[in-house]
């Protein structure tokens, strides 16, 4: 009994009966959590291989890193525009190698411009691959299983970035070059063992390429406002990783382990509960109410964080406490939402430009995210309220625009619009 009890807890997660399911959903799960594995391994070792293997200062690592986040912001919509024309899938595959061959060459790489092109490289590479990886989920499994291998993907990513931390804590305790260099190969053989489950991913239907690369993306202004709206929603993430980190060295009443423990609670609750969540986010409707709900859970968060900056220790940690719950609460709604709009929203024979232009929202938080958070700490109680006043106003204007860009489709049959155009390329 106690083993039934085990299984069936295990399976209402969504994700563990799909690592152990046969098919194409296995494969997208297994290629997810071994890539945020390696992707995380990376970042956590790869400053410390810059400065102390490849001899860069810390202004040359910044550089390097901008490097890589600019060609990933200017390389999103030509990368679906290739998508589109050579098919997805065949992208996705060349560009997992071409990341692969980055990551080994950064882990050989001294100087600051072999590791300046290698990271240029790499960024252009992965520039849209999120959206891209949606396109792809949809061509293989159909668009009714969308919601939940999305759901199933981020859950296991979290899994992955979990376990890199987790082993590169231990490869920097070993210290040296020698472990620095392996982490930055495990990533680059992540990348190999991904290109390889993506390439034997079969297709529902075979897809027509489009004559013409096409750039309507980039004048369609609706379009360009929802990613604009996506941007401020994922600014959440920086809160975690900057502007609860900084809050907390700014009052110092606030125990600087709450930090971590925010941390954990969000990735095991995103863990537990995102498959739940994004099955039932999978229509235009049910993402727009979904958009409003979780900017009231992000502004319920930064009022929460805004009382702590003068309140006694034990009443900051339970109102923290509080507001990862309410931040999480956010991200469970927001993700799956985004995803839904993203995808419906678009020109179902433009699919792919389309969505590897969503994931500039991504690239803009990159650029972005920490200084503006910067600037929401150093303004205090006030910061706060601002930030969640930001949220607000973007779900209100991502509701409009979705609501409008729906309406133009058809409403209801924004579904049956995507599915009647091309098919996605492999």
């Amino acid at each position: 009994m106690k083993r039934f009890g085990l299984h069936r807890a295990l399976d209402t997660l969504g994700w563990w009966e799909v690592l152990f399911s046969r098919g194409p959903s296995r494969l997208l799960a297994f290629n997810s959590l071994v890539d945020a594995a390696g992707t995380g391994l990376a970042l956590v070792c790869l400053p410390f291989y810059a400065i102390r293997v490849a001899h860069l200062s810390a202004s040359e690592l910044g550089i390097v890193l901008s490097a890589g986040g600019l060609c990933e912001l200017i390389a999103a919509v030509p990368n679906g525009a290739a998508a589109s024309r050579f098919g997805v899938r065949r992208f996705i595959v060349a560009t997992k190698v071409l990341q692969a061959c980055a990551f080994a060459g950064l882990a050989f790489a001294t100087g600051v411009v072999p590791m300046l092109v290698l990271a240029a490289l790499a960024g252009a590479s992965r520039a849209g691959s999120g959206g891209l990886g949606q396109s792809l989920a949809v061509a293989v499994l159909g668009e009714q299983e969308r919601a939940t291998i999305l759901g199933c993907v981020r859950a296991l990513r979290n899994i992955g970035y979990l376990l890199s931390a987790g082993l590169g804590s231990c490869l920097l305790a070993i210290g040296g070059s020698t472990p620095l260099r392996l982490a930055l190969l495990v990533n680059a053989a992540s990348f190999l063992l991904g290109a390889l489950w993506i390439g034997r991913l079969r297709l529902l239907r075979a897809g027509v390429l489009p004559e013409r690369t096409d750039w309507s993306v980039l004048r369609d202004v609706e379009y360009l406002g929802l990613i604009a709206c996506a941007a401020v929603f994922g600014s959440s993430l920086v809160v975690l990783t900057v502007g609860l980190p900084l809050w907390v060295m700014r009052y110092p009443q606030i125990p600087s382990w709450t930090t971590g423990c925010v941390v954990l609670v969000n990735t095991a609750l995103v863990v537990v509960f995102q498959v739940r969540f994004s099955r039932r986010l999978d229509t235009v409707d049910r993402a727009v109410r979904a958009i409003w709900r979780s900017a009231l859970a992000f502004a319920a968060m930064a009022g929460l964080l805004a009382l702590t900056a003068h309140a006694p220790a034990l009443l900051a940690v339970a109102l923290i406490g509080i507001a990862a719950l309410t931040l999480t609460m956010g991200e469970l709604l927001e993700s799956p939402s985004w995803w839904t709009l993203s995808m419906l929203l678009a020109p179902a024979n433009r699919r792919n430009e389309y969505l590897a232009a969503f994931d500039l929202c991504w690239a803009l938080v990159g650029i972005f995210g920490s200084a503006l958070m910067t600037v929401v700490v150093s303004a205090g109680p006030a910061g706060w309220l601002c930030y969640g006043a930001a949220l607000l106003a973007a779900a209100a204007a991502g509701r409009l625009l979705a609501s409008r860009r729906a309406a133009r489709f058809g409403g209801a049959s924004v579904t049956e619009a995507t599915q009647t155009s091309v098919s996605v390329p492999s």
